[in-house]
């Protein structure tokens, strides 16, 4: 019974492996049919990696990472990091100048005018993804018009008070104009609370937004005209500067003995109630509420002499750029376009906690923050001198530092500081 089963069955096998046999030989064949399984493999898109060298580390850039390569499967990552900011620039300067950079990189403010001036980045200004970045984001990664970065993030400082010490004070609202809040300052120091900490050890937050609040709510290209000959640090900054020496150095509520205090000691005070106001921003806020969960605090603006005219320190987020000579160029734009998905979107704030600023995408927010968010970050009612300033960021931004102290310490005018700013862009406009 077995015997007469089995061959039957030998028999269908081996017809069906004939068959198969043929079928093979003619798929093979150059007159031959292909099967769908060898169209697939025909039509597939060839491996690539493209290699990438990062301001954040790998961790951080994981989510992204593992989204892009689900979707594009064939697309892999040589991937490198370098942190920010001067060992990054160092190292992608040195691989930019011996042709060995990656396909893809980061432009920052520190770096952008040798990348874009060197001809370095790809010009991303008509790609469709572009349409997510806001325009105020643009102008940093931008030349002659033409934009040569992609960032989907940015960030803004401003001044935290502490709510609590604002009613103790009798204070019921927030200041809409400068004299409003040096009132407040008066107010807070009459009942015996320290108004406002600020370090002075940089050009800060209070002098980049009373800028942007007096002088760029009126002429939004002054930093444009000011390295195009056009004007004058005098003409934009000593109106400003004697605002700030006048009001806030003459009435101590700024004093010279803030100026030796760490950014710890700063928020250590300012967490514990001892002080009303410091410059700070989203950085700042988990410090904060680890020191003391109680504290009612939130984020407010510089205002300026003018109603309305409110401003906050800020600038947008790093932009990633794709190299002029690369390989890859198609895989390159692929993955700037899945950074501007919502999916890629998401990735990044969740590995990297930026903030996330691109059009039609909701980020996580502190309520703290909310206002630097909807009234700075998303209204583009920020500025950073670093940024904004088109030569010399480093040198003018370390005579600034010395002016501001000089100041504080009643050692020069605000005239004088803003002679030595001019004295010192000449000194390097004709090295």
């Amino acid at each position: 019974m077995i015997k007469r089963l089995t061959w039957p069955l030998m028999v269908i096998l081996c017809a069906a492996l004939v068959l198969t046999a043929c079928g093979q030989s003619g798929n093979k064949g150059t007159n031959g049919g292909t099967s769908g399984g060898e169209s697939k493999d025909a039509d597939a898109p060839k491996p690539v990696t493209l290699s990438i060298l990062s301001w954040n580390n790998e961790q951080e850039m994981k989510p992204v990472l593992d989204g892009f390569k689900a979707k594009y499967p064939h697309i892999s990552f040589d991937f490198s990091f370098a942190p920010p900011v001067t060992d990054y620039i160092a190292k992608l300067q040195t691989m930019l100048l011996s042709d060995t950079a990656p396909d893809i990189f980061i432009i920052a403010a520190e770096n952008r005018n040798e990348i874009i001036d060197g001809g370095f980045a790809m010009d991303l200004t008509d790609q469709p993804f572009m349409s997510v970045m806001l325009d105020s984001n643009k102008p940093m990664l931008s030349k002659n018009g033409r934009t040569y970065g992609f960032t989907q993030t940015g960030w803004a400082g401003g001044l935290f008070y502490n709510k609590q010490l604002f009613e103790q004070a009798g204070i019921e609202k927030l200041p809409e104009t400068w004299d409003e809040f040096v009132e407040i300052c008066l107010k807070l120091k009459e009942a015996g609370i320290r108004p406002l900490y600020d370090r002075m050890h940089d050009i800060t937050i209070i002098h980049s937004a009373m800028f942007g609040a007096n002088v760029l709510t009126k002429d939004p290209d002054f930093d444009e005209k000011l390295f195009n000959g056009e004007t004058t640090f005098a003409e934009g900054w000593t109106e400003v500067l004697k605002m700030w020496k006048e009001d806030l150095i003459d009435n101590e509520i700024l004093t010279p003995d803030m100026i030796g205090l760490t950014s710890e000691q700063v928020m250590n005070e300012f967490s514990l109630g001892n002080v009303a106001m410091v410059p700070g921003g989203p950085w700042n806020i988990s410090t904060i509420e680890a020191t003391n969960p109680d504290i009612e605090f939130e984020i407010m603006p510089i205002p300026g002499k003018e109603p309305g005219n409110k401003y906050y320190n800020g600038a947008p987020g790093v932009g990633f750029a794709i190299n002029s000579k690369t390989k890859h160029k198609e895989e390159a734009l692929l993955f700037l376009e899945y950074l501007s998905t919502e999916e890629g979107l998401r990735q990044f704030e969740e590995g990297t906690g930026g903030i996330i600023t691109a059009h039609g995408y909701t980020t996580n927010v502190h309520p703290a923050y909310l206002p630097a968010y909807n009234d700075g970050l998303m209204a583009g009612r920020i500025y950073l001198p670093m940024v904004s300033w088109a030569r010399h960021q480093e040198a003018l931004r370390n005579q600034f530092l010395i002016a501001i102290q000089d100041m504080a310490m009643n050692k020069i005018t605000p005239e004088e500081a803003v002679e030595l700013l001019d004295k010192k862009l000449q000194e390097m406009e004709n090295k």
